[in-house]
């Protein structure tokens, strides 16, 4: 192939539409591409179609990404033309860029579809492609407006921690369509003031005076986490939605508790076997551990013994520990075997024996259990054969930390917003 072959497959153009063109090596072993179009037939003014003709060249140097390992620099000989007739003066149309863009088109693309991967950085594509970090930023924010998405009938809401954002508040409000994982928006806050304004701007936009609904109505489901506010929120503007707490978030609440129950007993014992166990071997407590295990030798006791053997020397110095230890298998395995048919039932028997235990760490939870009761209940229906709760959303959360922990963090909230929706939705996409 040559060189002229090379370079016009390169820049997508036809070698018989170009007048001339020259690769000139530079000493920092980039490469500068000069070239000039060949005169187009049949050119005529845009504003009054009148004749034309040739007013002068002017040079544009545009930066193209196709050698990515070479900086590759278009000097492109641009022609101008002139109207005989009304002396309006413009540019020829060419197939490397826009007017005002000082990148071609295909290194503008390029770089949009690096920065579709979480772990691509502004500065790393930057570097990729031979340009500034700002100048990636710019391609981005040109090429990159996502809209939010209609209201799903299974929403997941949660929160994320954003601290330098450049807006007032320190975690952005993730709305994700369950049952696709689609996100639907990101806020720039979670506090009641900025969902208030959010969803009534919503409802004002789609409201149907013949039919009294919005979009709002859409909701049928939505999963939040143990807070208030989202509660107040969901039942305020989605007064016919069923409300389901999200299972994971009332989990942490009791394994927490459960982890105070075990550090007071060490801290509260005075024998060093003791805290030697429920310090090495605190992994044993939680849910499905094979107490049967075969036994190990172990230094400390000099034998070998098994998890079983552990657990009982622990429990046999403190009952209270055992205690909380089966209740917290109990209601583990509640959340994991209920249906919405029993749940009511089942969990009215768990909070009898949780407020009965009478161990002080459990009465947080005893109290959420009562306090969220029947959304505890609602989390166990399920919607195309799936249980509603937050885990997908959650699996988004861990991409957004990791596309905010690549960056070493984001400060422009709308350039975030949009480079998570671009990121994580596939079918969000650039324009050009």
């Amino acid at each position: 192939m040559s060189l002229e072959k090379f370079i016009t497959d390169m820049l997508n153009v036809e070698l018989d539409e170009l007048d001339s063109i020259t690769s000139i090596p530079q000493s920092d072993d980039s490469i500068v591409i000069k070239l000039k179009l060949c005169k187009k037939e049949n050119v005529s003014c845009p504003i009054c179609h009148g004749k034309v003709k040739t007013h002068g060249y002017y040079s544009r140097k545009l930066l193209h990404s196709t050698l990515v390992n070479r900086k590759c620099t278009i000097v492109y000989q641009q022609r101008r033309y002139i109207c005989d007739p009304c002396e309006f003066t413009f540019h020829e149309d060419n197939p490397f860029t826009s007017s005002s863009n000082g990148c071609t088109y295909e290194t503008t693309i390029n770089v949009l579809k690096e920065l579709k991967h979480t772990n691509s950085t502004y500065s790393s594509t930057a570097k990729r492609f031979h340009l500034s970090p700002t100048k990636v930023q710019r391609i981005f924010d040109q090429h990159v407006d996502i809209p939010r998405k209609t209201l799903p009938e299974v929403l997941s809401v949660d929160e994320h921690y954003f601290p330098n954002s450049d807006q007032d508040g320190l975690y952005i409000f993730v709305l994700m369509d369950f049952c696709t994982g689609t996100l639907i928006d990101v806020l720039p806050d979670r506090k009641k003031d900025c969902l208030i304004s959010y969803f009534s701007n919503i409802k004002n936009k789609t409201f149907d005076h013949k039919t009294g609904l919005s979009e709002l109505n859409n909701v049928k489901y939505i999963s939040i986490d143990l807070t208030d506010n989202y509660r107040d929120i969901a039942k305020a503007y989605f007064p016919k939605a069923i409300i389901c707490a999200d299972s994971f978030h009332v989990l942490k609440h009791l394994t927490d508790d459960f982890k105070k129950i075990r550090t007071r007993c060490r801290r509260n014992t005075q024998d060093e076997t003791l805290v030697y166990l429920l310090t090495k071997f605190k992994y044993i407590f939680n849910f499905g551990i094979d107490l049967d295990n075969t036994p190990r030798y172990n230094k400390h006791f000099k034998r070998y013994m098994n998890y079983r053997d552990i657990i009982s020397i622990i429990f046999n110095n403190f009952p209270e520990l055992e205690r909380a230890y089966d209740l917290k298998n109990q209601y583990i395995l509640f959340n994991r075997t209920a249906d919405y048919k029993n749940a009511k039932e089942d969990l009215s028997d768990l909070i009898r024996k949780f407020g009965e235990s009478n161990i002080k760490e459990y009465e947080e939870f005893y109290n959420l259990l009562i306090n969220w009761n029947q959304e505890i209940i609602n989390s166990f229906i399920k919607v195309r054969s799936k249980r509603i709760n937050n885990s997908y959303i959650e699996s988004r959360n861990a991409k957004i930390e990791r596309l905010i922990m690549n960056a070493y963090g984001f400060a422009n909230f709308k350039r975030t917003r949009n480079r998570i929706l671009y990121c994580i939705n596939k079918d969000d996409n650039y324009r050009i």
